[in-house]
């Protein structure tokens, strides 16, 4: 499991004016948060990626072959025994189902559930990045903000140049999925070259999206080019080097905290 340690300078902001300091103080912990649920999500989609399917184990695949062939048995000995041509279908539908059944009802998971697992961690990943960015985007317009503060939120796009475009595509699939770019009136993409270990476009025109080239989730951004965020104890390490600078920036009073509790 990867943990990604916090130090804070101390417990509460140390200027004159309370309500700006509460208002702040409030707005740092939104960061910590969005930080803490990137590296959960992260730990959760290496376990996933991690998992061996079950289906390809070549004993379960035996089991499940001979309890198929013990459901059809039932199914046909209830239509009286006799399998007629025109019957074949139902028969081979009904055993299906029971035996689909049957197995989630023992605790089966089907293979959709394990082949989705790692994609949705890494897009939760994805969003807790983003609203990273969009809190301290908002913290960085606050009044008597530290300069570095808008350094920092400007290294975020740096560090993590497709965030914004690859994060807008996951939340409106279905105006890339019809080939459209963003906006009001969406236009239709220019698809680019696409080459890398996952597709070999360079003529372009491939549409991508929701693509995992391991590590790197990835999509056809507005703009047509393909995007990617990488979902790694790497990323995880420039963000926190983000908002340690971030709360370094600021003048503390009381104890040092440190982050996340055992």
């Amino acid at each position: 499991m990867f943990i990604f340690e916090i130090i804070t300078p101390g417990t509460w902001l140390d200027y004159d004016d309370s309500d700006w300091s509460w208002r702040i103080q409030n707005q740092l912990q939104s960061l910590e948060s969005q930080f803490f649920e990137a590296n959960t999500a992260l730990n959760l989609f290496v376990q996933a990626q991690s998992m061996r399917p079950s289906f390809s184990d070549s004993g379960t695949w035996e089991r499940d072959t001979q309890r198929r062939s013990e459901i059809q048995r039932i199914v046909e000995q209830e239509r009286g025994g006799i399998t007629f041509p025109e019957l074949w279908d139902e028969i081979q539908f009904e055993t299906e189902v029971r035996f689909k059944r049957e197995k989630w009802s023992n605790g089966g998971v089907p293979r959709e559930f394990e082949h989705n697992l790692p994609f949705i961690y890494a897009r939760a990943f994805l969003y807790a990045l983003d609203a990273f960015d969009k809190f301290l985007g908002v913290l960085s317009k606050e009044p008597n903000i530290p300069g570095q503060v808008a350094e920092f939120h400007a290294q975020i796009a740096k560090e993590f140049p497709h965030l914004r475009s690859v994060r807008n595509t996951a939340q409106h699939l279905e105006d890339r999925a019809r080939g459209l770019g963003a906006g009001k009136n969406p236009q239709p993409l220019d698809l680019k070259p696409i080459t890398n270990n996952l597709i070999n476009a360079p003529g372009g025109g491939v549409l991508a999206m929701n693509c995992l080239n391991g590590s790197k989730y990835g999509s056809t951004m507005s703009d047509g080019h393909y995007g990617e965020v990488d979902v790694s104890p790497e990323s995880m390490q420039r963000l926190q080097k983000i908002l340690e600078g971030v709360l370094h920036s600021f003048k503390w009073r009381g104890s040092r905290r440190h982050a996340p509790s055992a």
